[in-house]
């Protein structure tokens, strides 16, 4: 494809970009559609190369900034265009049949945690504006309205209960609530992607299968690095919250090979309904049904180090 065929590709798509961005400021009715804003740009990092997408991303910002608002701008275009733009150069640099399809939404996953992060802190550093504060001060006059409401209403709370126990706990969460919230953007972006891409005939890629489903890299020896690196941390004394870093890094892996190992399972009672293997299916029910979420977590990190589907035609080291 050559360079003025590009040009003109992503000059038509950023200027949908740059409208979706102004109809979900100026309709309020239509802010839902915020969520799209993204897909446009990843489009433009599928069907162009970097040049162009850096080149749109600079366009929007401009254009945003003098007709919204500087911090407007700022926030779109780190938080939504950005891993847009990282999740179609995903997809443009593996279009092969056997690459990993779940790939881009990883990388979206954590370019939107990188890109939440250091708006932060440009809100915090240039605007003077600290998010994360007003953040948690809305939600905590929130639940003290909700209290009030309940107390009005006679219902009685349990005795010891505090709004602010409830806004402690939302805050330490925080980082799991972020990447939950990175995986279902993420995959909302590729999909929409996929299903334009198709209905434009420009490319015909097909959206993972759950049964498919693994993790990047060998995810074991990662999650045991993290580990053995805050234990370490927390043994020197340093002062960044050891225990909570160790919870959230417990419950996003235990959430990960939670589900990798519902893949599994499904991908195993698929194949023994097929043919006919009842007996299979009974105990592997009644053994999951007894270890619960923490059976199918311990499977999907048995998977992450064996691969039982033998799916991971992909490897990655």
């Amino acid at each position: 494809m050559n360079n003025r065929l590009r040009l003109t590709q992503a000059s038509l798509i950023a200027t949908l970009g740059i409208l979706l961005c102004l109809i979900t400021v100026y309709v309020p009715m239509l802010s839902i559609l915020s969520i799209a804003i993204p897909v446009p740009y990843a489009i433009i990092g599928t069907l162009t190369d970097n040049k162009y997408s850096i080149l749109s991303l600079i366009v929007t910002f401009l254009i945003l900034m003098f007709t919204v608002n500087p911090l407007y701008s700022v926030s779109l275009c780190i938080m939504s265009i950005v891993p847009g733009l990282f999740i179609g150069s995903a997809i443009r640099n593996n279009k092969e049949d056997n690459f990993n399809k779940f790939e881009p939404i990883y990388i979206g996953t954590i370019v939107t945690m990188i890109c939440v992060i250091v708006f932060f802190f440009i809100a915090n550093i240039i605007f003077k504006t600290n998010i994360l504060d007003d953040f948690m001060n809305t939600l905590k006059e929130s639940v003290n309205v909700q209290v009030a409401i309940m107390e009005n209403a006679g219902i009685i709370l349990k005795e010891g209960f505090k709004a602010s126990d409830i806004v402690d706990y939302i805050n330490n969460m925080l980082p799991t609530m972020l990447f939950l919230q990175g995986i279902i953007v993420s995959f909302i972006v590729y999909a929409l992607e996929i299903f334009v891409l198709k209905r434009i005939k420009m490319i015909n890629l097909g959206l993972p299968k759950f049964t498919d489903f693994y993790l990047p890299g060998n995810a074991v020896t990662v999650s045991f690095t993290l580990y053995i690196l805050v234990l370490f941390m927390d043994l020197i004394k340093v002062n960044l919250h050891t225990d909570l870093i160790m919870l959230n890094l417990q419950l996003v892996f235990n959430f990960m090979f939670m589900l990798q190992g519902i893949s599994v399972s499904i991908h195993y009672f698929k194949k023994w309904i097929r043919s006919g293997s009842l007996k299979m299916i009974f105990i592997s029910v009644l053994i999951l049904s007894i270890f619960g979420f923490m059976g199918i977590s311990f499977v999907g990190m048995l998977d992450s180090i064996i691969d039982f589907r033998r799916v991971r035609s992909y490897k990655s080291t």
